[in-house]
């Protein structure tokens, strides 16, 4: 986020030196107040929201803290990402405006369809995606608006909208007709993969050094085959690792930071965009008409949304193979969150003896009676989606380990955020983390014995009384999943006209993969394992869920029926 701010105009950034003189007197300042405002004159007006408190003109509320620990800094009760009224905030020549609170938070997403998302997806595409300049220009002679009727002034040429093409082409794939075949191609894929992994194991422990890992892999296989079609791991076997690698250095390239002092980061930036291109390329060679099958997706594009996309940037300005390589890489790598998701919710299943009883009993209820004869398992996908305590799984790994900042910014008018006005031109953040781990939000059980930065489904789970403390125990037959309560507050898809537009998509891969897996393997997780944390460094926080910050080692074997699998902490 701070990347975006300090770098959107073209700023050089103030030296080191400078941040180490400030940062002794901002922290001995910051140490002695206790929850400091400013604009102590606005009191209780409305209208302009009022200005956090700064100390120096020149840099304003510098946040020196976070680069030593960013989501201490973000949830630090004394700093600008807490306050419960609309802040406006100023970090060297830079401005911004905080929102947070589940009103503000709804009023925000109520109103972004007056908001533009061009500088910032310019200055992702272009910093950590590498869309060439000449395609990079055309956001900014876009100014015809997010909407399907351009605004009345437009003076951009209907093929080179690109905000709304292209935004429009991923809600007509992932909202619209091409979500079904995309899903069935998903779910065969995963079924085959996590049952031939299931083949492997046996039913005697077998080690694996990284659950994490483990989970990862195998669910990217299954989601970028069913994406892309076959070829482009087909053709470029490392894809997968330099994929990871790619995104554990994202904020190298949010940064800006040189190629000459990451030169590994950029190497591997570069074989997953050479990867698109050769995969495209031989989409280019070799397909015709007659490879479309019935769904309209086609083996050398994968889905229809590829080829389709193709044609599209093509008839813009600006765009050549390599520019399409880039905005389609940009779609592929999108699908991380919900692959690291997936695998936090099956390291917190097989971590609860408890939880994971309970999981496999609804879970259970949504087997076909057809699944036996391939001996492969298959649900109900639409019992699978309503089930309470899965669903509170998947709802809870979102809350408790999505680290993102929703970032708008008013286009032609202000936006009016209950009685505030926050003027055109600003950006508008809202950190998730913040509103994820409000106590006052998120229940922690009856005796505060769930702390929010703890892993507990309970959160999610209303008992018929109407309490969630009552649904404390994960096995409640009795209790119902619910978000109606917690609206504004639990917000991993952001909010708004441009809501994620996967999240359709990772909801049911999720809860698929994690369904599959917990039906087919018994787990251990080993030594430390059981107790990894998320990493809160500076590079890796606050580009979506997280990852874990060390490795998470287990054992595992064939489950059958009958075998009574509770994990343990192995002692060896």
């Amino acid at each position: 986020m701070f990347s975006y701010l300090f770098s959107l105009r073209g700023e050089v950034n103030l030296g080191a030196l400078v941040l180490l003189l400030s940062s002794a007197l901002w922290l001995w300042h910051a140490a002695k107040r206790r929850g400091p405002v400013a604009n102590d004159k606005l009191g209780n007006a409305k209208g302009a929201p009022p200005t956090f408190h700064y100390i120096f003109p020149l840099l304003g509320s510098l946040p020196i803290a976070y680069l030593f620990n960013p989501r201490a800094f973000v949830l630090n009760q004394n700093n600008f990402f807490q306050r419960k009224q609309p802040t406006r905030v100023k970090i060297l020549n830079h401005e911004f405006y905080v929102i947070n609170g589940a009103d503000n938070v709804k009023a925000l997403f109520k109103g972004s369809w007056a908001c533009t998302s061009i500088p910032f997806v310019k200055f992702a595409l272009g910093h950590a995606f590498g869309l060439p300049a000449e395609a990079l220009r055309l956001f900014d002679r876009d100014d015809s608006g997010g909407s399907h009727v351009p605004h009345p002034n437009s003076i951009v040429e209907a093929r080179n909208r690109i905000d709304y093409r292209v935004h429009e082409s991923l809600v007509q794939f992932l909202e619209g007709k091409g979500l079904l075949p995309f899903w069935n191609r998903f779910t065969d894929d995963i079924t085959q993969r996590l049952h031939s992994m299931q083949d492997r194991a046996g039913s005697d422990w077998g080690y694996h050094t990284d659950l994490m890992q483990l989970v990862s892999d195998e669910a990217t296989v299954s989601i970028i085959n069913a994406l892309c079609g076959p070829y482009l791991l087909a053709l470029s076997p490392d894809f997968l690792q330099s994929f990871w690698n790619f995104d554990r250095n994202l904020q190298t390239y949010l940064q800006g930071i040189p190629w000459f002092l990451a030169p590994k980061a950029y190497a591997d930036r570069k074989k997953v965009l050479d990867a698109v291109k050769t995969w495209q390329q031989h989409a280019r060679d070799h397909f015709s008409d007659s490879a479309i099958g019935t769904d309209g997706d086609d083996p050398f594009w994968g889905c229809s949304f590829f080829r389709e996309r193709h044609k599209m940037f093509l008839d813009m300005d600006g765009f050549d193979y390599a520019a399409i390589a880039s905005q389609d890489f940009g779609a592929i790598w999108a699908a991380r969150n919900a692959v690291i998701a997936t695998s936090w919710a099956i390291f917190d299943i097989y971590r609860d003896p408890e939880l994971l009883v309970s999981v496999r009993a609804e879970i259970d209820t949504c087997r076909l009676e057809s699944d036996s004869a391939d001996g492969r398992i298959r649900f109900d996908i639409d019992k699978l989606l309503r089930l309470p305590v899965l669903q509170a799984v998947y709802a809870e790994t979102l809350r408790l380990r999505m680290h993102f900042y929703i970032i708008r910014m008013p286009d032609r008018v202000d936006l009016k955020i209950q009685d505030w006005v926050i003027p055109r031109r600003k950006v508008i953040v809202t950190p998730t983390t913040v509103a994820h781990m409000d106590s006052e939000v998120w229940s922690t059980g009856l005796n505060s014995e769930h702390p929010a930065d703890q892993f507990w489904v309970g959160r999610f789970l209303k008992h018929p009384t109407g309490n969630t403390h009552d649904a404390s125990k994960s096995h409640d037959a009795c209790a119902a999943f619910s978000t109606k309560e917690v609206e504004g507050s639990w917000i991993p898809y952001g909010g708004g006209p441009r809501q994620c537009p996967g999240r359709h998509f990772a909801k049911r891969q999720i809860l698929l993969t994690v369904a599959l897996t917990v039906s087919l393997f018994d787990c251990e997780i080993l030594g430390e394992g059981v107790d990894v944390k998320e990493d809160f460094s500076l590079s890796g926080f606050g580009g979506g869920v997280s990852h874990p910050a060390g490795k998470v080692p287990v054992r595992t074997r064939r489950r059958t029926y009958g075998n009574t699998a509770l994990l343990r902490q192995d002692e060896h």
